[in-house]
């Protein structure tokens, strides 16, 4: 390399080319994706079951009936004997729900896990009825999930061909998700319970796309990122040659200095 200094110079231009195409190729894929956001409501809807049966029994029970495509189901009461029984059915649909779900000490649980096959499914469980007893100071607290289609936060991905066809398959899938459901709440304990000392509060998060745009990058700060990764990598690979090629230099010059010395002595 130090008698061949254009060596050098042909490494650094393929680098630079290099680094230039790879630059493009990573620009002009942030510009078409098959990827598409949607974004739905996520509204918590306050809903107000009627109250049936005597005031004051050992079985209070709610009815309710909503309509929509709902994804969290939130049940809360306050003030309810300790130890009671806390019991919410779904007419018609089967839901999930977790001990663990939405409570502190779960804070880290999620429904959604990984299976071997790196698909999300759903563990949480599944069935028409789940309920809860009241802890030590009167809190019940049940939290499900309606349907898992739905983005829980809101914010959803698909893939598809074209604008027209990402909303047809956005809009089925908030559609698939309306239902109508008749729910039955009831608390249940060994001794008489008022009615007017519990707190009985639902909410059900609903769900209504909102829009729907293509997933894309900023080609701007992609570009400088792969830039910069290119760069680094360049870097390393041509530190090893780039440092024979100086030493090579600089051990030439000791040679000649020690050849000009000699011929001066002599």
């Amino acid at each position: 390399m130090a008698r061949n200094p254009n060596l050098v110079r042909t490494l650094l231009g393929l680098s630079a080319t290099l680094i230039l195409v790879l630059s493009y190729a990573v620009y002009s894929a942030t510009l078409d994706s098959e990827y598409y956001l949607y974004e739905t409501s996520n509204e918590a809807i306050e809903v107000s079951p009627l109250f049936e049966g005597e005031n004051t029994s050992d079985t209070l029970t709610w009815r309710a009936t909503t309509t929509g495509a709902f994804s969290w189901a939130n049940f809360s009461i306050t003030n309810a004997p300790e130890g009671s029984l806390f019991e919410v059915t779904s007419g018609g649909q089967k839901w999930w729900s977790d001990p663990a779900l939405g409570t502190g000490e779960g804070s880290q649980f999620n429904c959604m896990e990984p299976n071997q096959d790196f698909e999300l499914i759903n563990h949480c469980e599944y069935a028409f009825t789940h309920s809860v007893e009241a802890n030590p100071v009167g809190e019940v607290i049940l939290i499900g999930i309606i349907t898992d289609a739905l983005p829980i936060e809101g914010i959803g991905s698909l893939r598809a061909d074209t604008q027209a066809a990402a909303e047809a398959d956005a809009n089925d899938l908030v559609n698939r998700s309306n239902s109508t459901i008749t729910w039955l709440i009831t608390l249940s304990n060994e001794e008489s319970i008022s009615v007017n000392t519990v707190q009985f509060d639902m909410t059900l998060v609903q769900h209504e796309l909102e829009s729907v745009e293509p997933f894309q990058l900023d080609p701007v700060s992609e570009t400088i990122w792969s830039l910069t990764a290119l760069l680094g990598c360049f870097v390393m690979v041509l530190i090893l040659p780039l440092g024979f090629y100086y030493a090579s230099i600089l051990r030439e010059r000791r040679q000649e200095s020690v050849r000009f010395d000699a011929s001066e002595s002599e």
